[in-house]
């Protein structure tokens, strides 16, 4: 019973946990938006006071050195991230995450059709880390046999992605950090996970092993006291 109990109160412990996260990441997000003069010299990782501060800026997309990161589910269903580099300036460049988009075929070559606008536009979103890395059981190093630059289909898919290997992939020395772009269209699904939002389903842990607890508890009180006096009182 008392690892069943510490079980649920470490639950609620991580729901605060994450709960409160959410609440600082809001409190930033309600701070002044930063523009390109702010960003320039960050170094990655980002400070942590930084982190999903709210930016503002201005560039057009470079969709042919656009990366596609697979198994990233949205709701159950299986399709990628999109990334897309911000050319900023002639010198700057920033690699957008834009949005979520399913997986329409088997054929991995077949990717969903995406929008983008060629045009000088105006970029609204907050400073993300990397995406998380998730587990590869082979060998990814071959994933950049072409340059994305001349790549098609497939061979833009990557399982996983940090800055430097994207640098590497397109020769492109983008900013130490990435952006998480704001609601829109072009195709793609933008309501991003938020931190706290997995705290209902701590607290449904917790409420499983406090119920087990319970349980424990009542065969516990049956078992060792009531039934043993029952037969007691029988034999009497």
């Amino acid at each position: 019973m008392g690892v069943t109990a510490s079980l649920g109160r470490w639950q609620l412990s991580r729901a605060d946990e994450k709960l409160a996260q959410q609440a600082v990441l809001d409190a930033r997000a309600d701070q002044p938006e930063l523009g390109h003069d702010d960003l320039q010299g960050l170094q990655y990782p980002l400070p942590a006071d930084l982190m999903h501060r709210r930016v503002s800026l201005q560039g057009f997309w470079r969709p042919q050195y656009t990366v596609w990161l697979e198994n990233r589910s949205h709701r159950g269903q299986a399709g990628y991230w999109v990334l897309t580099p911000l050319q900023l300036d002639a010198d700057t460049a920033v690699l957008v995450q834009r949005g979520w988009a399913p997986r329409i075929s088997q054929d991995r070559s077949v990717l969903p059709p995406v929008q983008t606008n060629l045009e000088v536009v105006d970029v609204d979103g907050v400073l993300a880390a990397e995406p998380a890395r998730l587990l590869s059981l082979g060998n990814e190093s071959g994933e950049a046999a072409t340059t994305l630059e001349s790549a098609s289909g497939s061979s833009r898919i990557r399982h996983n992605l940090t800055l430097e290997q994207f640098r590497q992939d397109s020769g492109i020395p983008v900013l130490a950090f990435m952006i998480q772009t704001d609601d829109d269209d072009e195709g793609l699904r933008r309501d991003w996970p938020a931190v706290g939002s997995t705290a209902d389903k701590n607290l449904g842990y917790a409420f499983q092993w406090f119920a087990l607890c319970a349980l424990l508890f009542v065969l516990t009180l049956w078992f060792q006291f009531i039934q043993p006096a029952r037969h007691a009182s029988r034999s009497s």
